[in-house]
């Protein structure tokens, strides 16, 4: 079976909500969040690929941003 990938760089108003809502703790909590209600509003997309970064951190040495990628499946048993 052939496979189909496609990339896609969202900054839509579902993104924006999650981002300026209630605060988290850590990129991987807002990275899962995107990923779950992504997956959850658009059952058609198979797998989704989310990257976070944060820049001007407080970290020692030469930094531009600090950043999270996470892979996500849709479940199966739907």
């Amino acid at each position: 079976m052939p496979a189909a990938y496609g990339f896609i760089r969202w900054t839509g108003s579902l993104v924006r909500e999650i981002v300026e809502g209630p605060p988290k703790n850590l990129l991987e909590s807002v990275a899962q969040h995107i990923a779950s209600t992504t997956l959850t509003k658009y059952p058609q997309i198979s797998a989704l690929r989310v990257t976070v970064g944060k820049p001007h951190v407080a970290v020692q040495g030469p930094v531009d941003y600090l950043g999270v990628e996470i892979l996500r499946f849709q479940r199966s048993d739907k």
